[in-house]
């Protein structure tokens, strides 16, 4: 079992509740793997959101933003992995965002990749 808790950001709990039924089944799976196995074994892509395209203007910034707030993203899925990736680098459309802090997840957005945008500060709440 994983020592991590699992919370959603206030925007995002109020968001997640207007989801499509699909969408909510995965990003609770998605909670409930964290919570029993931690980060090992996800299916889809898992990254630091500080991984910046090194063409982006706003690189420095959004590099520095992430690192500050501890973003992550997941590719959740949501609408379907790309079955041509290996398990564990399935992409998907959308991305669900997250800090990862000490013992804890916080989910805080969910957005389309791409085009890929942090979340602001707003959702970190």
């Amino acid at each position: 079992m994983a020592n991590l808790q699992v919370e959603f950001a206030t925007q995002f709990k109020h968001e997640f509740k207007n989801l499509p039924t699909a969408d909510k089944d995965k990003i609770t799976h998605f909670v409930e793997h964290i919570l029993t196995n931690g980060f090992i074994g996800l299916e889809g892509k898992n990254k630091s959101s500080n991984d910046v395209n090194f063409n982006d203007a706003n690189y420095v910034s959004k590099i520095e933003y992430a690192r500050k707030y501890r973003l992550w993203h997941y590719h959740i899925g949501i609408i379907q992995y790309d079955l041509t990736k290996p398990y564990g680098r399935r992409t998907s459309e959308y991305v669900l965002h997250y800090q990862r802090l000490v013992n804890m997840v916080r989910i805080v957005d969910l957005s389309a990749h791409p085009p890929f945008r942090l979340p602001t500060k707003d959702y970190l709440k």
